[in-house]
């Protein structure tokens, strides 16, 4: 995708599975990379990943590392201010930092989930997408272009029996998207990759071997998905082969939910 060279795009959670893995896709097409985090060591260790593999990156003008607490929306301001500085604008925004709900908190009775437990997912999926958006859209209306890519995730579709604070957390994400793709258009488009079964380090930590082999015989394709494939989607929702494309919730989950 020869229209990704240089286009300048912030990712957060770029230090965890998914962004990780998007973030690492993105580097194969020489774009300009701002990478929101929360952990100092672990996006250490992405941005060497990243210039190990592409010396584009060996100019630090082309990748910059920002702290920001996307549940905060001074925080994102400040933030998306040094991305706007370093790179004298924003293409494209893919939102990856999710709350790493806990095993304990996802099996949480449905009907006893304290107010606490309601705001973490919250905080950080939708009102930190939200901050984002809020955020980046000024800048890509005044270039006349932009991109935006959220992340929801399967059970906001049809429901779980357990993790309500996180389904209805996505499941707004996904209604954020509906509405803003009418309030952002035609400058900007707004996506969300609505995410089934994937294989990252948050999900295997909570699940046994043996539960991802009952979960997986569920699934068409038989199997979690990997971050890789994820992120394949998230570059073609970024890049301009997409360009027909906004208000959208692309499923990647193997064809476990069928709609």
């Amino acid at each position: 995708m020869s229209n990704l060279n240089g286009k300048r795009v912030l990712i957060t959670g770029a230090s965890g599975g998914i962004g990780r893995s998007i973030a690492l896709k993105l580097a194969e097409y020489n774009t300009k990379l701002a990478l929101q985090y929360r952990d100092e060591h672990k996006i250490t260790k992405v941005i060497e990943d990243i210039k190990s593999v592409n010396d584009y990156y060996s100019n630090d003008d082309n990748i910059i590392a920002l702290y920001a607490d996307v549940s905060s929306y001074d925080n994102v301001k400040a933030m998306v201010d040094q991305m706007e500085e370093r790179f004298n604008g924003i293409d494209a925004l893919v939102a990856a930092a999710g709350y790493p709900i806990s095993k304990e908190e996802w099996f949480t009775d449905p009907l006893s989930i304290s107010d606490d437990l309601l705001d973490r997912p919250w905080n950080i999926d939708l009102k930190g997408s939200y901050h984002c958006v809020r955020a980046v859209a000024p800048i890509m209306k005044r270039q006349g272009h932009g991109s935006i890519v959220l992340v929801g995730s399967t059970p906001a579709l049809v429901g779980d029996f357990y993790g309500l604070a996180y389904t209805l957390a996505k499941a707004a994400v996904i209604a954020l998207v509906k509405s803003l793709a009418l309030v952002l258009a035609p400058e900007i488009r707004i996506n969300c990759i609505v995410l089934g079964s994937i294989a990252t380090d948050a999900n295997l930590r909570i699940l046994s071997s043996k539960e991802v082999d009952e979960m997986s015989k569920n699934i068409p394709l038989k199997r979690f998905g990997r971050a890789e494939e994820v992120a394949d989607v998230a570059v073609f929702l970024v890049s301009d082969n997409s360009a027909y494309i906004t208000g959208q919730s692309i499923v990647v989950d193997g064809g476990e939910v069928r709609l």
